[in-house]
């Protein structure tokens, strides 16, 4: 059964999505056309509670400068994702921004975004939320999108951004929750095709590709 056929089976209470700008709505053309509005359109899962934000990577890694990004999603996931008892849907999108940041190899990498990665959902499922949680792998990114990008997130290749690809679908197979392949379909329709002008986010096209991966997720 698919993930948005098993939310409607369920007395879900709404949805919380989590993760960075894309996730924000970033580019979609209006904000009913962003993933989350979407897909909550789609199985019926008002309110959203939208706890993105634009920026932010999943691990607590430090940077080259020292310091963990602020915001990071370890961080904040038990004030966003357990701040009370509730029976929403959880829909984690993260690691666009991880796997981009090529600054700091030895302390921000694959193997930190999995550690925390892995934290966050045994937290989650030890919670009771583990027959609504979705994970999402990593946006593509277009070949372009690798020059592209602030201080450290820029110059990585696609073999390395594909590692967090891996990471995100072996973390839901090791913990048995639905797994939405949202890298593999944006990857579908050609380089390039689902982004918007800035490269960086998806467009209205690819709002609507990201929401299908995840309504459409398996386990």
């Amino acid at each position: 059964m698919i993930f948005a056929e098993h939310l409607k089976s369920l007395s879900i209470s709404g949805i919380r999505v989590f993760g960075d700008s894309i996730t924000a709505g970033f580019n979609a053309s209006r904000p009913e056309l962003a993933w989350p509005a979407l897909f909550a359109g789609a199985v019926d899962g008002f309110p959203i509670r939208n706890h993105a934000i634009p920026g932010t990577v999943l691990q607590g890694s430090r940077l080259a400068e020292g310091k963990p990004r602020p915001n990071n999603g370890v961080g904040r996931f038990v004030e966003s994702l357990l701040d009370r008892p509730h029976e929403d849907a959880i829909l984690i999108l993260y690691g666009y921004n991880d796997a981009r940041y090529t600054a700091g190899p030895e302390t921000m990498n694959a193997a930190g975004f999995v550690r925390d990665y892995s934290r966050i959902l045994k937290a989650l499922i030890a919670a009771g939320h583990g027959q609504r949680i979705a994970i999402g792998s990593p946006p593509y990114i277009p070949d372009a999108g690798f020059s592209v990008g602030s201080a450290g997130f820029t110059g990585q290749t696609r073999q390395g951004f594909e590692r967090y690809v891996e990471a995100v679908r072996e973390l839901a197979r090791q913990f048995s929750i639905f797994y939405a392949p949202v890298y593999e379909r944006m990857l579908e329709p050609g380089d390039g095709l689902l982004a918007s002008p800035d490269i960086t986010h998806p467009n209205d096209a690819g709002h609507r590709v990201i929401f299908e991966a995840f309504r459409d997720a398996a386990r």
